[in-house]
């Protein structure tokens, strides 16, 4: 009975926990990476230099103009193929086994690819081996020989991947979006077909190399242990050499909004929807970038967001949901993203239409903003807990036109953004009348007709493993 009596009381108090201590106020975080050397070679080659003794290892990356964005039209792909055949097809001293097995005995890398608006090409290695792959790495940069059994054996990997193009749901669903957005045509958007692959010969790498390897359109960031003195001396010489030239770029159409709502879909037999909603945005160094930025988080870029509390945490309509965005040159998209199983795909678009409707207007408490730049602000800084990533980021945003004090205002910028600089690029960017809605799934899984969201147009995705060239 005691025991009884003891148990009763335990339940009807509650256990003595300790008063919890009482946290102390942070100062605000003062952001102050260091600061890599930036010279400019007279040829017009644009280096950073930042050293770090830590450890006894050498990091070279490099940002060069080109992009896939300016494939020529009757040869989308091109870039696909240029950044492995760079790599694997050996250099005017060096063939290609050769540079394999400097680099396996050395464990060392090299490496060069090619991205939507750049290129870009890496090295690293340990210091003692640093001339060595250095040597390697600017004679490829210089004189690449797009080696023919390279380029065929990287041009058939690239019809290998176009034929398995469809295979993840999610990159179809990525790939459909844009396409709709911005046309097929867009360098944005557009694909490459078999044909087009194909008709890629040797000499087009050559041409694109000779085009667009320029060292006034081009950068290198060098992180590691060496001294900067020494380092300057090795780039001025060997890349003494390298003469400078105009680069005509192609112009990149400015894509347009659409001004009504628009539905698509995608009749797939696969388990788990994916849900697409979103419209045109922001280029890049759109001044309104910083507060879009804290809208995106309280939106659905945060685990505690809006979207992924309502639709996934509380409604359980959805296996993951968020929001995201992109700036290129031209406007970059707006989207809220989501993949649900089939029975709850209309009830799960139609909560994150709701959600975007309500969130127009910002209606954030003073706690969800400052939650929003806190997270902003963290997440910024853990991106630069090495020489290499300090580097490589001053690199990107010199490349790109940034200002010399991004990195240092970054965090100032954030915290400056007020609930009215929210109200003002929620009600500017978000369009919930205009947006553009992609679903893909089961059709016959569906607890309601697609139709329900709007008037639909059927997408029918290309087969590429079965598009005869």
């Amino acid at each position: 009975m005691k025991m009884k009596a003891a148990l009763c009381l335990f339940f009807l108090t509650g256990p003595a926990f300790a008063t919890p201590p009482v946290l102390p106020e942070f100062p605000p975080l003062h952001f102050t990476p260091s600061k890599p050397t930036r010279t400019v070679l007279p040829n017009g080659l644009v280096l950073y230099l930042l050293e770090d003794h830590e450890l006894p290892l050498i990091r070279v990356e490099m940002y060069y103009q080109g992009g896939t964005q300016a494939d020529p039209i009757d040869k989308i792909g091109l870039g696909s193929i240029f950044g492995e055949a760079l790599t694997e097809g050996g250099s005017l001293s060096h063939p290609p086994e050769e540079i394999e097995k400097i680099l396996d005995r050395k464990a060392a890398s090299i490496s060069f690819g090619i991205e939507l608006e750049n290129g870009e090409g890496a090295m690293s290695c340990r210091k003692e081996d640093f001339d060595a792959i250095f040597a390697l790495f600017t004679d490829l940069i210089l004189h690449p020989q797009f080696r023919k059994d390279k380029f065929e054996l990287a041009r058939a990997k690239a019809l290998d991947g176009l034929r398995r193009l469809n295979d993840d749901p999610e990159e179809v669903a990525r790939r459909e979006f844009r396409r709709v957005m911005y046309g097929d045509h867009h360098p944005y958007a557009r694909i490459p077909s078999p044909a087009m692959l194909k008709n890629i010969k040797r000499e087009d790498l050559l041409a694109a190399h000779q085009r667009f390897f320029r060292p006034n359109g081009a950068a290198i960031a060098i992180s590691g242990d060496f001294k900067s003195a020494e380092m300057l001396e090795k780039c001025k010489s060997a890349f003494s050499g390298w003469a400078k030239s105009d680069v005509q770029w192609p112009a990149i159409p400015a894509p347009v909004q659409s001004q009504e709502k628009r539905l698509f879909y995608i009749q797939r037999s696969i388990n788990q929807s994916q849900i697409r909603i979103g419209e045109l945005g922001l280029a890049r160094h759109n001044p309104d970038h910083f507060a879009w930025e804290v809208f995106n988080e309280l939106w659905g870029g945060g685990a505690t967001s809006r979207l992924f509390r309502t639709v996934r945490t509380e409604l359980g309509l959805a296996y993951s949901v968020g929001s995201g965005y992109s700036e290129p040159g031209e406007r970059g998209l707006i989207l809220a993203v989501s993949q649900t199983r089939g029975s709850q795909t209309i009830a799960a678009a139609q909560a994150i239409l709701k959600i975007e409707q309500e969130v127009q207007q910002a209606p954030f408490t003073d706690k969800e903003i400052s939650d929003a730049k806190e997270s902003i602000v963290n997440r910024f800084v853990e991106n630069f807990t090495s020489s290499a990533q300090i580097a490589s980021y001053m690199m990107n945003l010199d490349f790109f036109g940034f200002p010399a004090d991004y990195l240092d205002t970054y965090t100032q910028k954030i915290s400056h953004v007020t609930a009215q600089d929210l109200k003002r690029v929620g009600r500017a960017y978000l369009h919930p009348d205009q947006s553009t809605i992609l679903v893909m799934g089961d059709l016959s899984t569906f607890e309601k007709p697609v139709a329900t969201l709007g008037k639909p147009q059927e997408i029918k995705v290309i087969d590429y493993a079965q598009e005869e060239p």
